[in-house]
């Protein structure tokens, strides 16, 4: 992807950056190596950083679209914002901090081409020694998942596919279907993209590829993970601070109020709010446990700031009034 974008791409990357200089260059560098090969544009948004990151961006990637918003309006605005200068057949969303193998672009399009009706397609996640690392996909959010978190089931037998069913299970094969691909590294078709609305742009962030994997699946399309197309993403270190965990969970009381049945979405946030509670309370009976299932390690500590906040997630995101 090295020199002028470009003319007919098949695919355009698209990179949304908010104070990500310090990875920004390693993202761009993955991402040409990654694209070697393909038709390809690349496409860096930056989330009015208001630092060097899109300076960084541009000596990173003197190839790419660097567009400067001038407003974070949060993951999902600033992917519409890529899209609305995207002329790719397909699009591929990349966090800035992961980090594509070689070839990935290339086996990502394959899996695509050969499963015309999944239009959303997600790679393999591994660690920095090369270990599978679980957070490629998850399952889908159900009544019965949330009341298994409530009860701390979930806790307490991680991985299970009855007692903790959103765990993403282990690879059995090179690609299968899924319920949820993860947006950190997510081929979408523009075809798809356009009928839906992409991402929801009321949700600031988390809970956006979850959103538009369900909406797809409800059209009927079936999203679908190679493990040919590797990426590292190295999300651990912060995610369990108290205010990423109140917009992870704003995310996921925005998920089970769009796509629980109607009857249960109220009954589903309550569960949610009861299974933060007893984690607040026994934290360290729940919670002293390594990372597992690619989860962040949350404290004791955590789930009581968690807790402690709560108005400001158990209402979720606002709806939005257009997608586009």
């Amino acid at each position: 992807m090295a020199g002028a974008p470009h003319p007919d791409p098949d695919v355009s990357v698209i990179v949304v950056t908010y104070r990500s200089a310090a990875y920004i260059g390693e993202c761009a560098e993955a991402v040409r190596k990654a694209s070697a090969g393909v038709p390809a544009e690349f496409i860096i948004v930056d989330n009015a950083s208001g630092d060097d990151t899109a300076d960084a961006a541009r000596a990173a990637a003197p190839d790419a679209q660097v567009v400067e918003n001038d407003r974070n309006g949060g993951f999902a605005y600033g992917c519409h914002a890529g899209v609305a200068r995207a002329r790719g057949r397909r699009l591929l969303f990349v966090n800035p901090d992961a980090v594509p193998a070689p070839g990935s672009v290339a086996a990502l399009l394959a899996c695509a081409r050969r499963n015309p009706r999944a239009g959303i397609v997600g790679g393999r996640s591994v660690l920095e020694d090369g270990t599978p690392d679980p957070r490629s996909w998850w399952g889908r959010p159900t009544f019965w998942s949330t009341l298994c978190f409530a009860l701390l089931l979930g806790s307490a037998f991680p991985g299970s596919r009855v007692f903790d069913p959103e765990a993403p299970g282990p690879w059995t094969d090179e690609e299968r279907q899924v319920p949820i691909v993860t947006g950190g590294f997510m081929l979408v078709d523009r075809a798809l993209w356009d009928e839906l609305g992409g991402f929801d742009q009321s949700i600031f962030m988390y809970g956006e590829d979850a959103d538009l994997c369900l909406r797809a699946r409800k059209a009927g399309f079936r999203p679908m993970v190679t493990a040919r197309a590797e990426y590292r993403h190295e999300v651990g270190a912060s995610s369990s601070s108290v205010r990423k965990l109140v917009l992870l969970f704003t995310g996921k009381v925005t998920v089970l109020r769009r796509h629980l049945p109607y009857g249960r979405r109220g009954a589903g946030v309550r569960l949610l709010k009861l299974g933060v509670l007893l984690r607040a309370l026994l934290g360290h009976l729940v919670t002293a446990r390594p990372q597992r299932q690619g989860r962040p390690t949350a404290t004791g500590a955590d789930w009581r700031g968690l807790w402690a906040a709560r108005r400001e997630w158990t209402a979720g995101w606002p709806v939005s009034q257009s997608r586009s």
